[in-house]
């Protein structure tokens, strides 16, 4: 009996890493797919910068902003609202950091904790799909889920080992309409967070969106809308490094 369950063990393992391999294969196969449908490896590759502007919404207010992300994880994002500029920013290494002109002396301030995990989430410049494993990211097909009246392709993405979360792309056009993650929010309770993208445009012959809606539990939180969208604009390395003087924290 010890050898029967011993053999009937190794052939359930065997099984679930057969199929395990086999979802591997078939994300590997949608990320192919993505990365042509967006505007191929090269093209996508010509990109090493964007500078995007335009308007974002939250609740009842229309703020103006600005964008810059470069390879492979900087990013700086300025609005404005009633002459005043709010700045959140990082530049890959050090822990993000943001600043309100507002405020006098200038303090360049580090992000909150749960802020700062949710901005660097989203500051890699290539999406996971296009990333892949060179940016740390595993890719497992989930299978199709229902969204409305269509059904999504579902593919589950580990980033480096602790962070998870599913992409759903379009099995029409194969590109990413929704990120889904589940992130804590006050008082340590999980909420579901769903980026949805829209409005997809070439830019210098890659497809990006020019709309991207952030909703929690369901609810509309933000979205932006991409007016001009600049690709490999001339940008001083210190645009995304927090300032050493001045930064209004206690050594």
């Amino acid at each position: 009996m010890m050898r029967v369950s011993v053999v009937r063990g190794l052939l359930m393992g065997v099984a679930m890493c057969a199929t395990a391999m086999v979802r591997a294969d078939q994300a590997a196969d949608i990320a192919r797919i993505h990365l042509e449908a967006i505007g191929g490896a090269e093209r996508i590759a010509a990109l090493k910068a964007l500078r995007m502007t335009g308007l974002v919404a939250v609740a009842d207010k229309r703020m103006r902003f600005t964008m810059v992300a470069a390879r492979p994880d900087r990013v700086r994002l300025e609005t404005e609202s009633g002459g005043r500029t709010l700045v959140h920013a990082s530049d890959g290494v050090e822990p993000p950091w943001e600043f309100d002109t507002g405020t006098w002396p200038p303090q360049f301030k580090t992000m909150g904790e749960s802020a700062a995990k949710a901005f660097v989430a989203d500051a890699e410049f290539d999406d996971p799909l296009v990333a892949g494993p060179a940016r740390g990211f595993t890719l497992d097909y989930a299978g199709e889920v229902p969204v409305g009246e269509r059904k999504l392709l579902r593919v589950l993405v580990t980033k480096a080992l602790k962070e998870q979360f599913s992409l759903l792309i379009d099995p029409e056009t194969y590109f990413i309409v929704m990120r889904v993650d589940e992130r804590l929010g006050a008082g340590g309770r999980k909420r579901q967070v769903v980026t949805r993208y829209d409005d997809f445009r070439p830019v210098d012959g890659v497809l990006l969106p020019h709309r991207v809606t952030l909703l929690t539990d369901n609810r509309i939180e933000q979205q932006m809308l991409m007016e001009r969208i600049e690709t490999n604009p001339a940008l001083k390395p210190e645009l995304f490094t927090r300032p050493k003087a001045a930064t209004g924290e206690k050594k």
